[in-house]
């Protein structure tokens, strides 16, 4: 007996002893060719042969059989036996066990791979036997791509199609792991690769070229890296290469020469020739680390130091610059929270009237004596600060600090001997803040008078951003308070500030006072800057002075005002004050 569609019904599609009971059978196969599974029912011979007894168009169009292929037929007569040697192993088995079974495989018909999902259930006769087996079949080739797709685009780069960071780390993991069981010898090394100066091709070219260079890019670096190699896009303009076994660095070495002499060609960004460079930061298995995160870690470290130096060069992660540079973060952490708790300590050095030997004023100086650490010298933190930007908090509570000192002095001692203290600014501070405004604020909050204040500045400062600082010193002096150009003379361009700035004093650089012997160049210099500063106006301190020979040439060459360790170091407040009511060491 056949179905409507030309199968030969099977043993159990035709069971039974009257009419009725085969009419009903007959729709059952009408009803499984409108599945929308497929099904097969399939039996075993004696000599253990798989035969197919039922066929559904569903299943029929999955394997790619014709409308009149003969069934019933053997099971490997359906397709090639290559492909389907799984699904005969799982009938054999559920024929012999009489058990369910459940599982996925896949077949191919011509160049398309099909992944199917199959449910097996076994059919026993009224002794218990097994005597057929019926397959479902569900086509999931489109769930399976569709899956394959999100895990593509869960672990690649979507504008250049590299691995992104979730897909490098893992493998850079299994890199890791096959070197550590490889043992002495081999190496993994991590490059991290960020474009130079890339911001200026989005604003010059707009994003979309932007996004057009970073797809050639890839391909470029692509091309300087071995086979076996691994390329990711791990941010905007920042690319990595896992270097996954090297016997020695020179082989990591060659890869960044080539990289570097790739970038070297232009770019034809529509039309436009387009020149870059990169900056390479290396990690390696030997340098570094084995654990994945620190690689990447000490690699972008050693790209930034690339940065740092200059560009278009690379640099190999060395342990010690990465010991500093972290104890140089946890410095600034410190530094900040010092600021915050005013945990920070002002210093006064004087300033002494060499004519007569009495005070003339202070220079304020910040002290940080860490808790742990002891002191902490200027020469690391205030660099420190001026590159993190704590340098604003801090100049603005030295300023603060200064003026509370002096209205102190000024409410114990009275106008006549309290003497006005110099703050020094930085000039990161000037380009960040208001500084104007900020010792406006600071004297009107201490009820201070402007001459008591007096602000210090670098030529360096000046030249940072001199328009700006111009008009800054301008606002200060209409409050009083004079200016104090230090480190005079260090710079190429000090005389001309003195007529250009509202500049009121000049401070001599302690390299001219080292040098000092009467007649030589330096002495003639400090004659010449001396009758300069008296022919404008300027009153002239002469820093560094430690002896007393040079304190008489400064006489002698009609200069006024000396500051040095001869009359003091820089001493806490409560000396200072002790100064300030007449109390003077040298003077003893």
């Amino acid at each position: 007996m056949s179905d409507t569609l030309g199968n030969k019904v099977s043993p159990i599609a035709t069971s039974g002893g009257n009419g009725g009971q085969s009419n009903r059978i007959v729709n059952a196969a009408a009803v499984a060719e409108r599945l929308p599974v497929g099904v097969l029912v399939c039996t075993v011979s004696t000599g253990n042969v798989i035969e197919a007894v039922f066929i559904n168009n569903f299943a029929r169009e999955v394997f790619g059989l014709t409308a009149n292929a003969q069934i019933p037929c053997a099971l490997d007569s359906v397709w090639s036996a290559s492909d389907n040697h799984v699904l005969a192993g799982q009938i054999m088995e559920v024929y012999r066990s009489g058990r369910e079974a459940s599982f996925e495989w896949s077949i191919r018909t011509g160049v398309i791979e099909r992944f199917l999902s199959s449910h097996l259930l076994p059919l026993e006769d009224h002794e218990g036997r097994v005597y057929q087996v019926i397959c479902t079949i569900e086509d999931q080739t489109a769930e399976k791509l569709a899956e394959r797709n999100l895990l593509h685009h869960a672990f690649h780069d979507a504008l250049t199609g590299q691995p992104n960071r979730v897909l490098f780390r893992n493998k850079l993991e299994e890199a890791v792991t096959e070197c550590q069981r490889a043992g002495q010898g081999a190496g993994v090394a991590v490059l991290i690769i960020n474009i130079d100066r890339f911001q200026q091709i989005n604003e010059s070219f707009g994003h979309s070229a932007g996004d057009r260079f970073l797809i050639s890019m890839a391909s470029t670096l692509r091309r300087c890296i071995r086979s076996s190699d691994t390329l990711a896009r791990l941010s905007g303009d920042e690319f990595a290469i896992l270097v996954s076994r090297f016997n020695d660095l020179e082989e990591v070495e060659m890869i960044s020469r080539r990289i570097h002499e790739a970038m070297s060609l232009p770019y034809d960004l529509d039309g436009n020739e387009v020149f870059t460079s990169v900056s390479v930061g290396v990690a390696t298995t030997i340098s570094s680390s084995t654990h994945p995160e620190d690689l990447i870690r000490d690699a972008d470290f050693a790209m930034h130091r690339a940065k740092t130096a200059g560009k278009a060069r690379t640099e190999i992660y060395q342990r010690d610059s990465h010991q500093r540079a972290r104890s140089q973060f946890h410095l600034e952490t410190e530094l900040r929270r010092a600021v915050e708790r005013n945990e920070l300590d002002l210093h006064y050095q004087p300033i002494i009237d060499l004519g007569s030997g009495e005070l003339h004023g202070f220079e304020a100086l910040t002290r940080w004596i860490h808790k742990d650490r002891g002191f902490v010298s200027p020469v690391e933190f205030i660099p420190l600060a001026e590159e993190t930007g704590v340098i604003v908090s801090l100049g603005r509570w030295a300023v603060d600090a200064a003026c509370a000192q002096v209205k102190a002095w000024l409410e114990e001692v009275g106008p006549e001997k309290t003497v006005p203290v110099n703050v020094n600014v930085s000039g990161i501070q000037f380009a960040r803040d208001d500084i104007a405004s900020m010792v406006e604020d600071a004297l009107r909050k201490h009820d201070l008078p402007g001459h008591l204040i007096r602000v210090e500045l670098t030529e360096s400062a000046i030249m940072a951003n001199p328009t700006r600082i111009s008009e800054m010193l301008s606002r200060i002096r209409k409050l009083g308070v004079k200016v104090a150009l230090d480190d005079f003379g260090t710079g190429y361009s000090s005389l001309n500030y003195l007529h250009q700035f509202p500049i009121d004093i000049i401070k001599i650089d302690r390299s001219f006072i080292n040098q000092l012997e009467e007649g030589n160049a330096p002495f003639k210099i400090l004659e010449m800057i001396g009758m300069l500063a008296t022919n404008l106006g300027h009153e002239v301190v002469a820093e560094g002075l430690e002896d007393m020979a040079h304190i008489n040439m400064l006489r002698d060459l009609k200069f006024h005002f000396g500051q040095g360790y001869y009359w003091s170091k820089p001493v806490a407040g409560g000396e200072a004050s002790d100064m300030v009511r007449g109390n003077l060491p040298w003077s003893e």
